[in-house]
C-alpha cells in the first residue's frame, strides 16, 4: 500500500487519475491500513508474545523463591498491562478496529490471569464458579463500553461455563439477577455491533454460537425445580421461540437468511417430538402429580412454558393479521403450541392419545415441508421434510420387535429412498432449466 501511495502524485501529474480520484484512493488506503495492519505489526505482535512467554517461564520457575511483595506486583501486571493496552487503543487508536479488538481481548485475559495469581499468592479458597463470577463481574463495564467481538465470544463462553457449573451442581448462591446482568451485557454488546454495519459477518457467526450456549444454561432451571420433567415443555416453548426469532431476523435483514436460531430451534423441536412419540415419556414424565391443584400454582417451570407458548401465539396472530408476515406462518412454532395443549389434555389420563398426537404432529410437519419443497422446487425444504418423516419411521420401527436383518434392510431402504427422491428432484429441475433455455 505504501508503494501505491508513492505513485499517486505521479499518476495525477501524468493525467492517469484526477485529483478527486487521488483523494478517494488516499482515503480508501488509510481506512484499509487502519483495519488491516501490515506485516510489521504482526511480526511485532509475535515478538511481543514470545518475549512475554519467555518472561512467564522464567518467573514461574523462580516463583517460590520470590518475596511476597514481588509476587503481588507480578500478579497485578497482567491486568495492568491489559488495561494500558485498552486505554491506548481507546484514546490513540480509536479508529483502528484491530487495536480495539486486541486491547479488549488482552484486558479480558489479563484480568482473569491476575485474579488467579492473586488468589494463589494469598491462598484464597474458592470454587471455579466464584472465580468465573469475579472475572466476568470485573470485565463487564469494559465489555459494555467497547463491545469487542473476540471478548464478547469469550465472555459468552465463560458465562455459559459459570451458569452450567453453578446450576448443574445445584449451588444455592447463584441468583437469577447474576444471570440476567450477564445476559444484559451480551445483548447490549450485540446491539452495539448491530449498529456497526461492519459487524454483520460476526453476528452471523454469533447467531450459531449463542443458541446452544443459552440452551445449555436454560437446562439448569431443572435443578432448582420440584418437578424437573416440566423442562421438556419449557424447551418446546424455547425452541419454538428460537424458530420465530430466526424467521424474524431473516425478514428483518436478508443478510441473516441463514442463521443458527432457525437451525437449533428446528433441531430441538425434532428431538423433543421424537422423544414424546414414545409412550414411555407420556407415562413416566407426564405423571399425575403435575396436575394437582396445589402443584399447578407452585410450579414456576410450568408457568414459564405457558408464557413462552403464549408469546409464540401472540406473535403469530399479530404478524399474520397486522403485518402479513410470513415468519408467523412457520409450522413448528404452532405445533409447539399444539404439543403444549396435548401435554395438558392427554398427559394425565390418556398417554396413548398423547403419543398418537405427537406422531401425527411429526407426520404433518414432514408432509407440510415436503409440499413446500415440491411447490417451491426447493431441495432444502424437500430434504427437511424427508428428515422428519425418516425420523418418524425410525422411531416407530424401533417399537417393533424384529431381527437385526430386517432393521438393517429397513435403514438401507430409507437411505435409498432419500437418495432417490433427491436424484429425481434434481433431474426434474435440470429438465425445467433446459426447457426454459
Amino acid at each position: 500500500m505504501s508503494e501505491t501511495r508513492k505513485h499517486l502524485p505521479e499518476w495525477v501529474k501524468e493525467g492517469i487519475i484526477t485529483e478527486e480520484q487521488e483523494q478517494k484512493l488516499t482515503a480508501w488506503l488509510d481506512a484499509r491500513q487502519s483495519r488491516f495492519p501490515g506485516m510489521m505489526f504482526w511480526l511485532s505482535l509475535l515478538a511481543g508474545l514470545l518475549v512475554g512467554l519467555g518472561t512467564l517461564l522464567i518467573i514461574a520457575h523462580n516463583w517460590d523463591n520470590l518475596p511476597h511483595s514481588t509476587k503481588l506486583i507480578l500478579s497485578l501486571m497482567p491486568a495492568v498491562i491489559g488495561a494500558c493496552l485498552m486505554l491506548f487503543a481507546a484514546f490513540r487508536r480509536r479508529d483502528s478496529l484491530l487495536w480495539m479488538e486486541l486491547g479488549s481481548l488482552l484486558q479480558f485475559i489479563g484480568i482473569g490471569a491476575s485474579i488467579a495469581l492473586i488468589s494463589q499468592v494469598y491462598h484464597v479458597n474458592g470454587s471455579m464458579e466464584s472465580y468465573l463470577f469475579a472475572w466476568l463481574l470485573v470485565f463487564t463495564p469494559t465489555q459494555i463500553l467497547f463491545s469487542g467481538r473476540f471478548s464478547l465470544l469469550l465472555y459468552l463462553i465463560l458465562a455459559t461455563w459459570f451458569v452450567c457449573a453453578a446450576g448443574f451442581n445445584g449451588h444455592s448462591d447463584v441468583h437469577t439477577l447474576q444471570v440476567l446482568w450477564m445476559l444484559g451485557c451480551i445483548m447490549h454488546s450485540v446491539r452495539n455491533l448491530h449498529i456497526n454495519k461492519d459487524a454483520v459477518s460476526f453476528l452471523k457467526v454469533f447467531s450459531w454460537i449463542f443458541p446452544p450456549c443459552f440452551a445449555l444454561g436454560y437446562g439448569t432451571l431443572a435443578f432448582k425445580a420440584s418437578h424437573p420433567e416440566l423442562l421438556f415443555l419449557d424447551y418446546a416453548g424455547l425452541m419454538g421461540l428460537m424458530v420465530v426469532a430466526g424467521e424474524w431476523l431473516k425478514t428483518y435483514n436478508s443478510c441473516y437468511s441463514i442463521n443458527g436460531m432457525r437451525f437449533y430451534g428446528r433441531l430441538g423441536l425434532l428431538v423433543i417430538f421424537s422423544l414424546f412419540s414414545y409412550r414411555f415419556f407420556w407415562e413416566k414424565v407426564v405423571h399425575e402429580q403435575l396436575f394437582s391443584r396445589d402443584a399447578f400454582y407452585r410450579l414456576w417451570l410450568l408457568w414459564i412454558g405457558i408464557f413462552q407458548l403464549a408469546l409464540i401465539g401472540v406473535y403469530g396472530i399479530y404478524g399474520f393479521v397486522k403485518q402479513k408476515n410470513t415468519a408467523a406462518l412457520q409450522v413448528e412454532p404452532w405445533f409447539a403450541i399444539v404439543f403444549g395443549i396435548a401435554f395438558f389434555l392427554f398427559g394425565k389420563f390418556m398417554p396413548l392419545a398423547g403419543m398418537i398426537s405427537t406422531n401425527i404432529l411429526m407426520l404433518m410437519v414432514g408432509v407440510s415441508y415436503l409440499q413446500k419443497g415440491v411447490k417451491g422446487k426447493s431441495l432444502l425444504w424437500l430434504n427437511y421434510g424427508l428428515v422428519w418423516l425418516a425420523v418418524l419411521l425410525i422411531c416407530r420401527f424401533s417399537d417393533v420387535n424384529q431381527s437385526y436383518l430386517l432393521r438393517g434392510l429397513f435403514f438401507i431402504g430409507i437411505g435409498i429412498l432419500l437418495f432417490g427422491v433427491n436424484v429425481y428432484a434434481m433431474r426434474q429441475r435440470g429438465k425445467e432449466e433446459t426447457h426454459v433455455g
